[in-house]
């Protein structure tokens, strides 16, 4: 594994990206908001994707589960099979957030 191609989605948004295969939770999440102009101020994201329709989505939350899709996708090797779903909610410092973009 050196790099791999990942597909995310937000909305109706779609981007190939290439990510190494060291990337951790904290560089996969600063990709995302780079790669769809997001401003971390503002926003926070949560990563999902389907490995099985019969299964609900699995979140991305940690480094362990980035590993663990980066491996999949090393194995399958098709960027679009397990997408990622990116949700975007919008922070506010005195309220709470509100979601603003989900695709499931």
């Amino acid at each position: 594994m050196g790099f791999i191609h990942i597909c995310l989605l937000n909305g109706s948004q779609m981007l190939l990206v290439l990510i190494h295969c060291n990337c951790g939770y904290l560089r996969l999440v600063d990709t995302v908001m780079k790669e769809f102009g997001l401003d971390p101020a503002k926003v926070v994201v949560t990563m999902k994707y389907v490995l099985n329709s019969d299964m609900p989505l699995i979140t991305i939350k940690s480094n362990n589960n980035v590993l663990s899709y980066m491996v999949l996708e090393d194995v399958n090797r098709d960027p679009a099979k397990y997408s990622i779903h990116i949700e975007v909610i919008i922070t506010d410092s005195e309220k709470q957030p509100i979601a603003v973009s989900v695709d499931d």
